[in-house]
């Protein structure tokens, strides 16, 4: 805690922001009001991470990515062992991503890959997108259960983004596990005997994601692999074959668990309260509306790290050069001055709240309306299929470590009466 906090006798940020205690990873929510009133910018601990709640502050932070970069973003949030670094050192690990440039080459980068994500892109592959999601339900609507988060929240957004990528359908279980491996070391301190056996399977996957290049060289389809495999090849390229295997790496694990735990959080709400679901099913209409609510109210994105790389003030308070900041970007969509009762989850906003769900300004979520359009086309399954669906009994729920990064649930066990 700083001086200027213990003099003041405020706050402890380390206390607040406890990652390891159960109430804070169901909802941290309680943590960002009391910081965003008391301290907007205060460090976790002498040598720990800035948290920013304020929302002017974080949208400051996340406006200037030549002073708060995120180069270092997916170099794994923890330390690891000698060994494990030695055996990473060949590896795209420690490159810079693409997504995370600095802004002349993340706008390169940002105009080769937008127009997967376009507007008219979308519009041809939301048919594509709904048959996903019918054949999920399909294999456990005449079950009467199924963990939600397992057996659709997870695989669909898997498959509509290997399909837009142009990952194999008979490879995806094992990317699966891959993916998994990768995003341990991201968020969590490892023992060394499980940073190695990570650091050896994310060796794998990249090898996977290069030979997949190869591939699309040898025989161009119609998905973004093709698209950066040829970019790669042009005699002044956007991107290297490196930044392309990175690039596809970060894109596959930041589209597809944001919008897995968008998926499970939004129908936790929902069916926690059993009206709002009730809702939904008399009027589907109103969908589009929770999947912004659930955005707003508990999105899954809680944090954007960046570093910062000079001595900056911000929101008064030095910051110095080399600090790890981190723009709670969840904090934004309870901000009272951005919704009015902002700590309910309404579907009857008439002017819905500006969040910080999908990032601000030039790092911005590139897959938003991506997600977006999942979100609606998951609840629209789920409710014509399952209309009676409710969590299940004794359901006890558990949340995913990690909390500056990602807030979801371990699992949905969810049932519904059955013929």
């Amino acid at each position: 805690m700083s001086e200027h906090l213990r003099e003041q006798g405020e706050i402890d940020p380390a206390k607040l922001f406890d990652l390891l205690n159960p109430q804070y990873m169901a909802s941290p929510y309680d943590a960002y009001r009391v910081a965003r009133e008391k301290a907007p910018v205060c460090p976790m601990a002498a040598d720990g991470p800035w948290i920013v709640t304020g929302r002017e502050e974080m949208a400051a932070v996340l406006r200037d990515p030549t002073r708060f970069t995120s180069r270092t973003n997916t170099h794994g949030t923890y330390g690891f062992t000698d060994e494990c670094r030695e055996l990473l050192s060949g590896s795209v690990f420690y490159r810079i991503a693409p997504f995370n440039a600095d802004p002349e080459d993340h706008g390169r980068f940002r105009s080769l890959v937008d127009e997967a994500f376009s507007p008219t892109a979308l519009r041809r592959r939301e048919p594509a997108v709904r048959a996903a999601a019918g054949a999920l339900v399909a294999e456990f609507k005449d079950s009467g259960s199924v963990d939600l988060l397992a057996g659709f929240a997870y695989p669909l957004p898997l498959t509509v983004l290997c399909d837009i990528i142009g990952v194999p359908a008979e490879d995806r279980a094992t990317v699966k596990g891959w993916l998994g491996d990768w995003l341990l070391m991201q968020v969590l301190p490892l023992p060394p005997e499980d940073q190695l056996r990570c650091a050896k399977s994310v060796l794998a996957y990249e090898e996977y994601v290069r030979g997949l290049l190869a591939e699309r060289r040898r025989q161009p389809a119609d998905d973004l692999l093709t698209v950066l495999a040829d970019a790669a090849a042009q005699r002044d390229p956007v991107c290297t074959v490196d930044d392309a295997v990175l690039a596809l790496l970060v894109l596959l694990a930041s589209g597809h668990e944001t919008t897995t735990h968008l998926i499970t959080n939004t129908v936790h709400r929902l069916l926690g309260d059993r009206k709002q679901w009730e809702r939904l099913v008399a009027d589907p209409g109103l969908i589009p509306a929770a999947v912004e609510e659930g955005l707003r109210f508990n999105t899954s994105v809680q944090g954007a790290p960046r570093v910062v790389t000079e001595d900056v003030t911000l929101g008064g308070v030095a910051v110095p050069a080399g600090a790890k900041v981190h723009a709670m970007v969840a904090a934004a969509g309870r901000d009272p001055g951005t919704a009015d009762d902002p700590e309910t989850f309404s579907l009857d906003r008439t002017d819905p709240p500006r969040h910080f769900a999908f990032g601000h300004g030039p790092h911005s979520c590139l897959g938003a309306d991506l997600a977006r359009l999942q979100g609606r086309v998951a609840l629209e399954a789920l409710v014509e299929a399952v209309p009676e669906m409710e969590l299940a009994p004794g359901f006890a729920p558990q949340h995913l470590p990690g909390g500056l990064v990602i807030n979801g649930l371990l699992a949905l066990p969810v049932t519904w009466p059955t013929s």
